[in-house]
């Protein structure tokens, strides 16, 4: 199978080699993580290892949205797209994929536990939590436990490998559309290019060192929906002078953050960053106006609509009958 990386990589190679790897020897995962590395992966490539990752658990949830990003961006903002994804769960229904930090200060579970929210929701428990509040979060451990061997194998490795694109790819509820942020600029159009390849629609970011669309900066960004087009978006963009990102310390300061914009405190440069990111998912959603997006972000805020929303997960997600 080793041998296979040295020739043409198409998207049915690539699908093959994904589907036997939980099956494969720690040394072979290594040797085929590491070589698509120096190799280098496509689209075609991304693809075929979303559609292997993805036939071993597919929930059927109808049309759901995910903001997942690919993390890695080294920044350590708030949790951004957990924020975005609990306050656009008003306007249509959310399956959150995500896991704890691996190169972060605060993953998107690690954000969501210490807001109180329930992570592991097993599929009865998730299509609860869509059906009575909009949201639910797939925790993905515990959707992709077939892959627990290759996790292991890239813990130690302690290299970017293909997986660490793969993460906002692989939802298990196959969003119809999706915001994804990457961390770098050269994954745009490969992201972009595999979203299409997956049927899926949405929009692909980089903000200029960061998974997200940048307050203090130019973001690029990809549209695929009929096709792809680029995009470039700033500050002004969403009637938003540059302002700039406050660090995060761990996953309780992004939780305590987080919580005190939707109880319209907090601070000014939490409340731009969470906006404008809020402004492009209901741009991905159809709502084509980004100031717009940002004052419809304002009144929510105003009247304490995403904090209730919150609350509203946090109660179901802790007090589901179903275990």
């Amino acid at each position: 199978m080793i041998e296979v990386l040295f020739g043409d990589l198409d998207m049915e190679k690539a699908y093959e080699i994904a589907l036997k790897l939980p099956e494969m020897d720690e040394v072979e995962i290594s040797a085929i993580l590491a070589g698509l590395e120096l190799k280098g992966y496509n689209a075609e490539i991304i693809a075929g290892f979303s559609r292997a990752i993805l036939e071993r658990v597919r929930l059927e949830f109808g049309r759901v949205f995910d903001t997942c990003g690919t993390g890695g961006d080294l920044s350590s903002t708030i949790n951004v797209s957990t924020a975005v994804a609990i306050a656009v769960s008003l306007f249509t229904p959310v399956a959150k994929h995500g896991n704890r930090a691996v190169s972060s200060k605060s993953g998107s579970a690690d954000v969501l536990e210490r807001l109180g929210v329930r992570i592991e929701q097993p599929a009865e428990v998730a299509r609860r939590m869509i059906r009575e509040t909009n949201f639910a979060f797939l925790f993905a451990p515990l959707y992709h436990s077939s892959f627990a061997k290759v996790a292991g194998v890239r813990r130690r490795l302690k290299i970017r490998t293909i997986f660490n694109v793969l993460g906002p790819l692989v939802n298990p509820a196959n969003p119809e559309r999706q915001i994804i942020g990457v961390s770098s600029e050269k994954l745009l159009l490969p992201v972009a290019e595999t979203l299409n390849l997956l049927g899926r629609k949405g929009i692909v970011i980089y903000g200029n060192g960061i998974d997200e669309v940048n307050p203090n900066a130019e973001t690029t960004a990809y549209i695929v929906e009929d096709g792809i087009e680029k995009l470039k978006l700033k500050p002004e963009d969403f009637g938003l002078r540059e302002c700039r990102i406050v660090p995060c310390r761990d996953s309780e300061d992004s939780a305590r953050r987080i919580r005190a914009i939707f109880a319209d405190s907090g601070l000014e440069e939490d409340r731009n960053l969470i906006a404008i990111n809020f402004a492009t998912a209901l741009y991905a959603l159809g709502f084509e106006d980004l100031k717009e997006n940002v004052a419809i972000f304002n009144e929510k805020i105003e009247k304490k609509e995403f904090l209730r929303k919150l609350e509203e997960i946090v109660c179901k997600s802790t007090n589901t009958s179903i275990q």
